[in-house]
């Protein structure tokens, strides 16, 4: 879950140095790619970028780092499919910054946009990597008449949030991209989350785009449910399903799907459980099996490249924790044994980096660091790596992991 800079208010080390020293002389190490994480504190936000050592996951700070995140409190980022772009969403301002990324880790500020919308909270790219959606929490057209002020505490002041989707097409080579495509129906330049006007009391907290089976799902926290809709894959419209609204426990926290898009996640962090739903034919949402039990107020997610293993954060209990993930069935189980581990205090997003599939790296907001693991293939377990958690950037908001895009590594390699 991305929580907004409002909703935050309120809420050993273990390596084997011959293991190491072995590996090491068999595999000379090398850069494997690059851990972003977002700090919200300062104004502009910044960017702390790291360069991941392709045997031990050890993450060093890349020269000239914190970058300047080219607006107001960076709240979600994304890096696209073939490693090169790093898209950030900014709650305050409602920046959408686009960075090239160097071949050595640095961020070159290429495009700024503006959301449609006021206070983006989410963002995603469609897996063909033709459009990128952003997620308003209020849409174009909400008047708050002055009853909102840019300080605005949705808990202390309960406004009413009326939120939307803004899609974006990705129209050049040089990840740039155009204006937000129209709602046909509305006429607005972001799509109103039950297809048709705004809803009073909600409050979008995260996206996903399914696979192949072409799919938007919303997880909305306010009014406790998920908003659907297909996506015409020709021209980014956004249609609301017949049946757009999904049950979605007590308070979903975050929101994702797998690999092939037949199964979507939700994280309740109101009953501490892990929700599955089948994707049908129509893109209706089918529960699928019980709620599995979670660690205390879940709020972030990521499946490993593989699709084997889903990694969730968990706030106030300060882990992640690994659940295995059936590709064929597409439900949830625990491993056997307690394969949750402890992170800094307050981990609030979680990301899995995709060139080798090996480790695993977590921000905790409440601390001001950044937690690193190794992820055994096999099994899913996960063991902190060296240094770990380090410091970052003050009260950091996402992380995004990026592969080496010089360097030639296949997922799920063994490095």
């Amino acid at each position: 879950m991305k929580w907004s800079q409002y909703g935050r208010t309120t809420l050993a080390l273990v390596a084997s140095l011959a293991l190491a020293l072995s590996v090491t002389a068999c595999n000379p190490s090398f850069t494997l790619g690059f851990v972003y994480t977002l700090t919200a504190r300062t104004i502009p936000g910044v960017i702390n970028a790291y360069t991941i050592d392709s045997v031990s996951g050890a993450i060093t700070q890349v020269a000239n780092s914190p970058f300047p995140s080219g607006g107001q409190y960076p709240i979600a980022s994304v890096v696209d499919g073939t490693n090169h772009w790093l898209y950030v969403v900014h709650e305050i301002d409602n920046a959408l910054v686009e960075f090239a990324i160097g071949t050595d880790g640095k961020l070159y500020q290429q495009h700024t946009y503006n959301t449609p919308g006021t206070y983006p909270i989410a963002l995603a790219l469609d897996p063909q990597g033709k459009y990128l959606f952003v997620v308003d929490s209020f849409a174009p057209t909400f008047n708050n008449s002055g009853a909102v002020s840019t300080n605005i505490n949705p808990i202390a002041a309960n406004p009413p949030t009326y939120g939307c989707v803004a899609a974006y097409p990705i129209v050049a080579a040089d990840g740039s991209l155009g204006v937000p495509i129209a709602d046909p129906v509305s006429g607005q330049s972001c799509f109103p989350l039950n297809g048709q006007q705004a809803i009073q009391g909600s409050q979008p907290i995260g996206v996903t785009v399914t696979a192949s089976t072409g799919f938007l799902y919303v997880a909305d926290q306010g009014m406790h449910t998920i908003y659907g809709f297909s996506l015409n894959d020709s021209n980014g419209v956004l249609t609301a399903l017949t049946s757009n609204n999904f049950p979605a426990g007590t308070q979903p926290s975050a929101i994702a799907s797998d690999a092939v898009g037949h199964t979507v996640y939700v994280a309740d962090q109101g009953a501490n459980e892990m929700l599955s739903y089948s994707v049908q034919a129509t893109g209706a949402l089918q529960p699928l099996g019980n709620p599995i039990a979670s660690d205390h107020l879940p709020d972030s997610m990521d499946f490993d490249p593989s699709g084997q293993f889903l990694y969730v954060t968990n706030f106030n209990s300060n882990t992640v924790r690994t659940y295995t993930h059936d590709a064929t069935t597409g439900e949830l189980t625990q491993p056997n044994g307690d394969l949750s581990y402890g992170t800094g205090t307050g981990p609030d997003c979680v990301s899995v980096e995709s060139a080798y599939g090996r480790f695993v790296y977590v921000t905790n907001f409440l601390d001001n660091t950044v937690s690193g693991f190794e992820l055994n293939p096999q099994t899913g377990a996960l063991v902190q790596i060296l240094n770990s958690p380090r410091a970052t950037g003050v009260e950091p908001t996402c992380v995004s992991t990026a592969a080496n895009a010089t360097h030639p590594v296949a997922a799920n390699a063994t490095p």
